[in-house]
């Protein structure tokens, strides 16, 4: 028997070790982030306004890239093939959130970036069109959860996209200015918070620390009441989340509520986060997104100028990618600080032949 395991035994290796090997490249996920090109996608397909205008003879297309985050070996590996693939240590501050709790940040991103762009683009468009209905009565304030520290003491209670309604504070004061919510809370002592989410209310008991130290993130965002507003609109479900779709959302619905159609027949793309002031801010995967746009044979791409406000710079990462994928920027690569200048330097164009 021992002489038959002397031979046997170097078979073996031979046969177990690479497939060991290969099972780990294909199993084995490491904190990194790869982020490829991906599509574009017609805002009309995801938001419709029930309003009749000129058809459009042109398109908006947001831009979106495929990000895989703790990629595989293999993945990692094959990410080398691409010249068009960006490979990133993923973010400390990102590592223990699960795939499903990233997914949930990503929807909250589209949710609260859609309501913006509605915001925005109506407003705009009631300057030109007596018949829309938007005011002040057609928006309402939340508070959500949007980021959780791992070492929050209530981590699995408190939900991603919750609302937060009040707590609860010394003397029984009852506090819901979520940024005055440290003045009413003294070291070492617990209160009573209240969330709400799309089931019931609820309350869990958190310290002065979870505050202060950031260990709960909340934001406060401006939400459409859409049966305070004229025309109405829709949306259809999707699976691209993130924020950076909003300029061209923006750009999209205003097209649907203005008689004149500012595509002009061209495919029109771009990338751009949308603030209520009509702003546009940073996005991230611009080298994958210049690179889906071309690709995807768009006429003309809006790209967030330099923003100050956060010492950003999406035209100069854009035109540094455009010359590395040997595109010509000029009269294709436009940057935008805000929706009225996209607005304004498409009712410039002459129609596309």
């Amino acid at each position: 028997m021992n002489e038959l395991n002397k031979y046997l035994w170097p078979t073996v290796k031979i046969l177990i070790i690479p497939y060991l090997v290969l099972m780990f490249l294909l199993l084995y996920r490491i904190e990194y982030q790869i982020t490829a090109p991906g599509g574009i996608t017609e805002v009309e397909t995801l938001i419709d306004v029930d309003y009749e205008v000129e058809d459009s003879k042109g398109s908006f297309s947001s831009t979106y890239v495929i990000s895989f985050r703790r990629p595989t070996f293999f993945q990692f590996i094959i990410n080398d093939f691409s010249t068009y693939n960006q490979v990133i240590i993923l973010p400390e501050y990102y590592r223990h959130y699960t795939d499903s709790e990233t997914r949930q940040i990503s929807y909250l991103q589209k949710m609260t970036s859609v309501d913006a762009s509605i915001i925005v683009a109506y407003e705009l468009a009631s300057d030109q069109n007596d018949d829309i209905v938007f005011d002040e009565s057609s928006t309402y304030r939340v508070v959500l959860v949007t980021g959780k520290a791992e070492d929050l003491s209530q981590y699995d209670a408190i939900g991603l996209g919750d609302e937060f309604i009040s707590m609860i504070g010394e003397n029984d004061v009852v506090v819901s200015d979520f940024q005055n919510l440290e003045d009413f809370m003294i070291e070492g002592e617990t209160y009573q918070f209240t969330f709400e989410n799309e089931e019931s209310s609820y309350q869990v008991s958190l310290s002065k620390a979870d505050i202060e130290d950031d260990l709960l993130i909340l934001n406060e965002y401006l939400l459409v009441d859409s049966s305070e507003i004229y025309p109405q609109y829709s949306e259809k479900e999707s699976n691209i989340g993130g924020p950076s779709g909003g300029l061209l959302q923006t750009l999209s619905i205003y097209n649907m509520l203005v008689e004149e159609d500012i595509t002009k027949g061209y495919k029109i793309a771009g990338t751009g986060t949308i603030r209520y002031d009509g702003t546009v801010g940073y996005v991230g995967g611009i080298k994958q997104k210049i690179a889906t746009a071309y690709l995807n044979d768009v006429d003309l791409f809006f790209i967030p100028d330099i923003d100050e406000r956060y010492s950003s710079h999406n035209y100069l990462e854009a035109l540094a990618a455009c010359e590395e994928f040997g595109i010509d920027p000029e009269g294709w690569l436009i940057p935008v600080g805000t929706v009225e200048q996209a607005i304004s330097y498409l009712e410039g164009l002459d129609p596309h032949e």
